[in-house]
């Protein structure tokens, strides 16, 4: 399912066609642009600016001082840095903050932060008052990437990730490459995790891009980050646009995160989510190879694409197979606490699996997955 190229100037705008139909902007200094500053208003006089500490000091007092001299109500609240922080005792303090300074349903929500951030705000944004106004800014690969495209919003608790939240499309997205700047190296590569991801399970031109580019792309080359950004939108959208609510296609975004999502349990989130993903590739993509279904050529390119990014294929140590297999139990694609995944079986293409979108795999075989794993 290759496209044409979608994103080869500086400026894109893309139209995200849900019931909720919204626009994401991707464009080198958008935050100063006068058509952002004219979209908020045209939608709300006061807004709540949600931060974590870190966006906070490199772009929230900025952002607020500049709504705030073109005539717009703007409160800052931020809270700690961290996957840590993805909890329903965060979102209630944020909700208890907005509450105290007297945000009603003439208010707005703009998001401002990685995918915590952003999922946090907009889970925020969907259940204050029944539901405010929402606008994302993604300031992390990972974020502009994955987490603020299809509507997904949500927390964490012991048993596993985003098993609380809802589905809530944003009014818009606005998206500066120019805050990836800012961004550690080890975030950024986080961020190109989810982008390997995309091109592996729907667009084999798109991959091809990522392993021909690798050095531009690894040294943020402003020529390249606009494709790289909106091709991987462009995926993203596709599919939710198919199955906003992940009764189906919408599962292929889940390649990597049966795996992924067990090991940053398991680790109680110290391992960040884009190297999970990574290695949740490689163990999956093994699944799909023994099962006969990846041919051992797309493995490889699988595994040498993430090496040659520097992303892990290695398991942490410590980390035993009945902890993983146990988290793996709470996944969401779970069905009888038996894990599902998916299968990829070439570079750009996965099985339906009468359109399921994940199979389910025998505990043995998840256990042999995990034991050929190196360990670092």
């Amino acid at each position: 399912m290759a496209h044409e190229p979608v994103c080869t100037v500086m400026m894109k705008l893309l139209t995200i066609s849900l019931k909720r139909p919204h626009a994401a902007y991707i464009e080198p200094g958008v935050l100063l642009s006068s058509s952002f500053f004219d979209d908020c208003r045209s939608v709300a006089e006061r807004w709540v600016i949600i931060a974590d500490h870190t966006t906070e000091k490199l772009f929230g007092h900025q952002l607020q001082k500049n709504l705030y001299e073109r005539g717009l109500s703007v409160e800052l609240v931020a809270f700690k840095s961290g996957e840590g922080q993805k909890t329903r005792q965060t979102k209630e303090w944020l909700e208890d903050q907005l509450l105290q300074k007297g945000f009603g349903r003439d208010c707005g929500v703009i998001g401002l932060g990685g995918g915590v951030v952003t999922d946090v705000a907009g889970f925020v944004a969907s259940t204050y008052c029944r539901g405010l106004p929402l606008i994302l800014i993604p300031t992390t690969l990972l974020g502009m990437v994955d987490a603020s495209i299809g509507g997904k919003t949500g927390v964490n608790t012991p048993q596993g990730k985003n098993l609380i939240g809802t589905i809530y499309q944003p009014h818009a997205i606005w998206i500066d490459p120019l805050t990836l700047n800012s961004l550690p190296f080890v975030e950024y590569k986080n961020g190109l995790a989810e982008c390997i991801k995309h091109g592996a399970i729907l667009d084999p031109t798109y991959f091809a891009f990522l392993e021909e580019e690798r050095v531009q792309i690894l040294t943020k080359d402003p020529e390249v980050l606009p494709t790289l950004i909106g091709e991987s939108c462009h995926i993203k959208k596709t599919i939710v646009e198919e199955d906003e609510r992940e009764q189906g296609m919408r599962r292929l975004l889940n390649f990597g995160h049966t795996l992924g999502h067990a090991l940053e349990v398991v680790t109680r989130y110290a391992l960040p989510h884009g190297q999970a993903v990574a290695i949740g590739m490689v163990g999956e993509s093994w699944l799909a190879k023994e099962l006969g279904i990846l041919p051992e050529d797309a493995f490889d390119r699988i595994y040498s694409i993430l090496k040659n990014y520097g992303l892990p294929t290695n398991l942490p140590e410590g980390i035993s197979a009945s902890d993983l297999l146990q988290a793996m139990q709470h996944d969401k694609k779970a069905k009888a606490k038996v894990p599902r995944f998916v299968m990829l079986e070439e570079i750009g293409s996965c099985l339906e699996c009468e359109g399921e979108y994940c199979q389910s795999v025998e505990p043995q075989l998840v256990e042999r997955m995990i034991e050929s794993l190196p360990r670092q």
